[in-house]
């Protein structure tokens, strides 16, 4: 059995890229995240699926049925490695970074479509104490963070509850 790809220096990567997120326009924090975030999905799927690196390919490359995001976090929650908060709160992220891809000008943390969708998020909700204020880039910022912790560790115990093929078909005499 392989050992997962994430180590714990990712979560340092991530916090080097909080930093670096922080003089960076609201476009590139939401792609980036979003991004980052899709790449986790991705790392925690293929630690889950059967050890067939070529079939793992195929199916997470760029090109493949479970390159996009939106694919991802699908299947991800199908496979039930995701929970149901997490799975709502990527599929904002998913339009967010979708919205921004799409707009190619005036759009931020603070414009309507957006600022709407971070507070729906239901994660800060859940973690964050009453009264916090909180803008719509952080709810963002936060959010992804905490969902990238998450996912480190998760793609970690997928290898634990990563699936093993079926025997092949054998033929039964029941006499």
């Amino acid at each position: 059995m392989n050992a997962p790809k994430i180590s714990t220096d990712k979560s340092q990567k991530w916090e080097e890229l909080m930093k670096e997120f922080r003089p960076k326009s609201d476009r590139i924090v939401a792609i980036l995240g979003a991004t980052y975030l899709k790449s986790h999905l991705g790392q925690m799927l293929e630690n889950f699926f059967v050890d067939d690196k070529e079939v793992s390919e195929k199916l997470l490359s760029e090109e493949g049925p479970l390159g996009g995001f939106d694919a991802r976090i699908k299947m991800a929650y199908a496979l039930g490695l995701i929970s149901p908060y997490e799975y709502h709160d990527l599929l904002i992220i998913h339009s967010i970074q979708k919205t921004f891809l799409k707009e190619m000008t005036g759009i931020k943390f603070s414009s309507d479509p957006i600022r709407l969708n971070c507070f729906r998020l239901r994660l800060p909700r859940e973690i964050l104490l009453p009264g916090e204020t909180q803008t719509p880039r952080r709810l963002f910022v936060f959010v992804n963070a905490f969902l990238t912790q998450q996912f480190t560790l998760r793609a970690m115990q997928a290898v634990q509850e990563k699936r093993i093929p079926r025997d092949n078909f054998m033929l039964v005499d029941i006499d």
